[in-house]
């Protein structure tokens, strides 16, 4: 018979083993596994980020509604329109109420909220969509003021904002709010933001009762 220790020898010499270099190849193709999937993590697709915008918009609008039936003043959701700033233009919101009907003062309670970098909202007028005076009308921001307009928003004035407003019976005008992705190029001349693509859109359509209803695809929105 074959002696115990010279069958664990023989046993041991069929067993597969790692070598180290297996072994830190092996390490290495999970750093890169796990590195792609932070990178996909912390930079989700577009359907992604404008789904988590159109969510914030809703709520916003939702707050805005209820901010004039509670102040029983008119309130407005508030578009930030300077395309000298690059940081704010179409993409920082803020909810205020106007101090009284009429008075032209509004006043803020608490900051603005900024979509997610990339989201923008689309003007409703073609001349004031970046980088795309033939963007369809049909896929533009119909609830919003069709001009921006200089606003005094806690006694200053705070700038110019497209806006889209609520009565204090909660009722709006109606319309829609559109979403869509952006992009900022750099040259001599400064930043310049454009939308190049009317097919990728979300939003929401508000009625005149102030209800609203999630646009998910450019399908939902008229031709």
């Amino acid at each position: 018979m074959m002696p115990h220790d010279q069958f664990i020898s023989s046993e041991q010499k069929t067993v597969p083993a790692f070598t180290l270099i297996e072994l830190l190849a092996v390490v290495a193709l999970i750093a890169v596994l796990a590195s792609v999937m932070g990178l996909a993590l912390r930079h989700p697709g577009e359907a992604v980020v404008l789904q988590a915008a159109q969510g914030t918009l809703a709520s916003l609008c939702n707050a805005t509604r209820g901010r004039a039936a509670l102040t029983r003043q008119n309130a407005r959701l508030v578009i930030a329109a300077d395309p000298a700033d690059s940081e704010c233009h179409l993409r920082y919101l803020q909810i205020v109420h106007e101090e009284a009907n009429g008075s032209g003062q509004w006043r803020a309670e608490g900051g603005g909220v900024y979509l997610p970098r990339g989201v923008y909202v689309v003007p409703s007028t073609a001349a004031a969509v970046p980088g795309n005076p033939t963007w369809p009308a049909s896929r533009r921001s119909t609830a919003l003021s069709s001009a921006a307009q200089v606003m005094t928003i806690n006694g200053v004035a705070a700038g110019s904002f497209y806006y889209v407003q609520f009565t204090s019976r909660g009722t709006t005008g109606g319309g829609n709010l559109v979403l869509t992705m952006g992009r900022t190029t750099s040259s001599a001349s400064g930043v310049a933001l454009e939308f190049d693509n009317p097919d990728n859109l979300r939003g929401v359509l508000l009625r005149s009762s102030g209800v609203l209803t999630l646009l998910n695809d450019a399908g939902a929105f008229a031709p």
